[in-house]
């Protein structure tokens, strides 16, 4: 990985760095989530990614709530909390790619704008939406906890169209979830070339964890609905069964991105099946 100086990592360029939309990594990450183990039809799964990746149609949804920072700007979680805060909803895919398993999300959403970059620095397809989850407190005589029969939801709304609805019923807890079989992160970073001598960058990428621990995690049934609108085609999708809900909450720390493959678009299509 090329070493970037700590004031032109991302846009804009200044020459103390201050203004820039995204700090260079490490970056660190405490988040709550509720989750979705969904089966969809292979065929409706296949219509929503690259020729160049097959799938069985396994899946995750998920909606979460992140608090996250870069290593040079601890100090936003006092001066500017909305900084180091936000929502994300996303919908993956146990995906193969040359013979190895990957999840990939064919669909993400954020509700900040430094968060969708951070996200497209990575390869992850990040557009702004209206987030909204469940949240619990301590103090509170109900929803204080999470407990069996604890019933948690959210959305993710874009636009004109509702992206999807989730809810979940808490019953146990367990140990792992049934993402440890989907294999590691594969992204695609892609940035497109618009005059001659340009770098046309294409790349497949896996994103790496350096730190990861688990808190609590809770299992129990979980019910998906399905929206999507214009320029969101989560209506392709088709449900085959819902397999289980999740809720639990997730420390990690990332600072680089291990290249899969680099190709150019003469060899690999963006068109989808």
């Amino acid at each position: 990985m090329t070493k970037n100086n700590n004031s032109n990592f991302t846009l804009p360029p200044t020459n103390n760095g201050k203004s820039q939309i995204v700090f260079q990594p490490p970056w660190y990450y405490g988040v709550t989530y509720i989750g979705a183990h969904i089966k969809f039809t292979k065929e409706s799964a296949e219509k929503v990614i690259p020729r160049f990746l097959s799938t069985d149609g396994e899946g995750w949804v998920y909606i979460a709530e992140f608090i996250s920072t870069s290593e040079d700007n601890w100090d936003y979680m006092y001066q500017d909390p909305d900084l180091v805060q936000y929502m994300e909803g996303a919908i993956g895919l146990k995906v193969n790619f040359e013979g190895k398993n990957y999840l990939y999300f064919p669909f993400m959403w954020v509700d900040k704008d430094w968060a969708l970059v951070r996200g497209w620095l990575d390869g992850y397809p990040k557009k702004i939406a209206k987030i909204a989850m469940t949240k619990l407190h301590h103090l509170l005589p109900k929803y204080n906890k999470p407990e069996r029969g604890l019933k948690m939801g959210g959305y993710a709304v874009r636009g004109g169209g509702v992206m999807f609805r989730m809810q979940v019923e808490l019953e146990e807890r367990t140990e792992s979830l049934p993402l440890k079989n989907f294999g590691p992160f594969l992204n695609i970073r892609r940035f497109p070339s618009r005059g001659e001598g340009e770098v046309d960058l294409y790349e497949i990428v896996s994103r790496v964890r350096d730190e990861t621990k688990y808190g609590e995690i809770w299992k129990g049934k979980a019910n998906v609905e399905l929206g999507g609108y214009v320029n969101d085609e989560v209506n392709l999708l088709e449900i085959e069964r819902t397999i289980g809900g999740y809720h639990y909450t997730l420390y990690f720390k990332v600072t680089t991105t291990q290249l899969i493959s680099k190709k150019i678009e003469e060899a690999i299509s963006l068109n989808l099946k």
